[in-house]
């Protein structure tokens, strides 16, 4: 009971942070104590907890003051539309580069690998196995496992506890219901991510006809597409969503489309996160359109006290909203455990039959395990103890590379403010290519990701994204030091 009444002091204090209402010292542990009456115990723990995700500060024999976060524009990704028929090109060399034991990969994205978690999955292979998992039988359900697909469903609901319904009803285009949880007939059981995406895109006949994408756009999806030759609408994200709602209007307007891909919940590689009001526009924007959302959503890896809402668990009280979620365990567990699934609402009849044509089943003992982690309530801890070395590689990354963004933000370096996701998005001087910082850095034993992947037309190729989400040692230290000084080089010597 202790542990669930400091999380509310938490999850109370941010609130109030993020409305204005508290913004300069947080009220004295027995003040708050006696405020909120609970235990001073109880209230250490909650500040703690505050300064550990970078909410509040600590100063000596003076107290607890919220954290300044200094002001920075916004990262301007321009409103320029790209129609394009996706085929093979640059990635190639950075493909390469994730499996060079010379390199350091910052160019991959792999935030699993931050902990170690072979004897983990081992112990429950081996349970597994115990089963007699390979035994012939016939009448494995297509749909996945019914006890995983339960657990899943509760959580992946548990975002829905903490909304607010005046978070459901303040937008008026939306007609009004009571926020419902996900079922176990929502979702499919799936080999992982790029199963996901096959079965969506196929399912809404996506690949007849333009699919329109918010641009950056994450690699994942970017190759998946290039693999099925797809005709692509690039529809680039705006600083105000309402901004970006009316260029989709536009674009729509002049080219119809019916599947619109969005990475809502920490995108890749920018790690934006939409707002719940903004994920509300855009489903009521999808339902006057006709528009199925597919979104590939990474809310597991937040930082702040709750996972933001997907649109899948949105759309389930509206009856006629069409949308599908892809989810995997590749950030989660390891890159190597392949299985995924898709939540669909109000299109499982169409997902289902697609993936039972065209997708071979995903591994039984793989489900198992996974519904071993959630039956002992061991993924929940593990995710946290997941989440919190994440942060912990981030402010160290910061750390190093503070002193540089502030030497070098007049010459036009910016980077991305995160809540979640592995990644940093990092803007050069518009006339500087992250080609040559890729080059650079591949020269030092250092792989980036240039932005040019994340478009069809290398538009973001003044862009780069590196990942901070990988074990913590000496090399990632220096690596992320020579990165530091590798920038302050580049733009020096085209200053100079």
């Amino acid at each position: 009971m202790t542990s669930f009444k400091y999380r509310k002091l938490v999850q109370t204090i941010c609130e109030q942070i993020d409305s204005g209402a508290l913004h300069d010292k947080l009220p004295s542990v027995r003040q708050a104590a006696k405020q909120y009456q609970l235990g001073v115990s109880t209230v250490v723990q909650a500040y703690q907890e505050l300064e550990r995700l970078g909410n509040v500060i600590a100063k000596p024999k003076q107290g607890y003051f919220v954290a300044k976060v200094a002001s920075k524009p916004l990262i301007d990704h321009g409103q320029s539309i790209n129609r394009v028929k996706a085929g093979q090109a640059l990635d190639m060399a950075v493909q390469y580069s994730l499996n060079d034991p010379n390199l350091l990969p910052l160019s991959c994205t792999a935030p699993s690998s931050v902990l170690d978690n072979e004897l983990l999955l081992n112990k429950l292979h081996r349970k597994a196995l115990a089963t007699r998992p390979y035994k012939m039988l016939m009448d494995d359900p297509v749909e996945g496992l019914p006890a995983l697909r339960a657990n899943l469903a509760k959580h992946l609901s548990f975002a829905s506890h903490h909304l607010q319904p005046s978070q459901m009803l303040s937008n008026q285009t939306l007609p009004r219901h009571k926020q419902s949880g996900l079922s176990s007939n929502d979702i499919l059981i799936t080999h992982g991510r790029k199963d996901s995406l096959l079965v969506a895109l196929m399912s809404t006949n996506a690949l007849s006809q333009p699919i329109a994408v918010e641009s950056p756009i994450s690699y994942y999806l970017q190759a998946t597409l290039k693999a099925v030759n797809a005709e692509v609408i690039e529809v680039p994200m705006q600083a105000k969503y309402q901004d970006e709602i009316a260029l989709l209007s536009a674009v729509h307007d002049k080219q119809a489309f019916n599947v619109y891909l969005v990475n809502p919940n920490f995108a890749d590689p920018n790690g934006r996160v939409l707002s719940t009001q903004d994920k509300l526009a855009l489903l009521a924007w999808a339902k006057a359109r006709q528009v199925t959302l597919i979104e590939y959503d990474r809310g597991e890896l937040y930082f702040g006290s709750q996972r933001p809402i997907s649109l899948a668990l949105l759309a389930k009280s509206y009856p006629s909203y069409k949308v599908i979620s892809i989810g995997d365990f590749y950030d989660t567990l390891s890159p190597s455990f392949s299985l995924g699934y898709l939540v669909a609402i109000n299109v499982f009849q169409e997902c289902q039959l697609t993936k039972q044509t065209i997708c071979e089943e995903p591994s039984i003992a793989l489900q198992q395990m996974l519904n071993t982690l959630f039956d002992n309530k061991l993924y929940h801890k593990h995710c946290d103890r997941l989440r919190a070395q994440m942060q912990v590689n981030l402010n160290r990354s910061l750390d190093i590379l503070s002193p540089t963004l502030n030497r070098l933000a007049p010459n036009g370096l910016q980077c991305s403010e995160i809540t979640g996701g592995p990644c940093l998005w990092f803007k050069l001087p518009e006339h500087i290519s992250s080609k040559t910082l890729w080059d650079r850095a591949i020269a030092n034993g250092i792989s980036i990701a240039p932005g040019a992947m994340f478009s069809f037309d290398e538009r973001y190729d003044n862009y780069f994204r590196i990942t901070f989400a990988l074990p913590w040692d000496e090399q990632m230290q220096q690596g992320i030091e020579t990165l530091g000084q590798l920038l302050i080089e580049l733009i020096d010597s085209d200053n100079g």
